[in-house]
């Protein structure tokens, strides 16, 4: 049976892990938009598991800046790799 309190250090662990595997993806010369786009849905299902207990607005607003920047195609995949990141990495400092 799942504990229904919220585990900040797993929260941490997991948050981390994402944005460490979005670092290695954006040193990627090549990086492929469907990379790119796997990696997006993969860090909003980690931060879906994360924060849905702690503070659902954490994920209200990271689906608020994939939704601006997914669509567009003038945006390079590392670019918006980067603009995950720089929120995933702020929301560290939040847990």
């Amino acid at each position: 049976m799942m504990n229904s309190y919220y585990n900040r250090d797993l929260a941490f662990k997991y948050i981390r892990e994402v944005i460490d595997d979005g670092l290695q993806k954006m040193g990627n010369m090549t990086l492929s938009p469907e990379v790119c786009n796997a990696w997006i849905e993969y860090s909003k299902k980690v931060l879906e598991l994360t924060t849905q207990d702690y503070n659902p607005s954490i994920l209200l607003n990271y689906l608020r800046i994939i939704n601006n920047i997914l669509p567009k195609t003038s945006i390079t995949p590392q670019n918006k790799l980067s603009m995950c990141l720089e929120y995933l990495i702020g929301i560290l400092k939040l847990l």
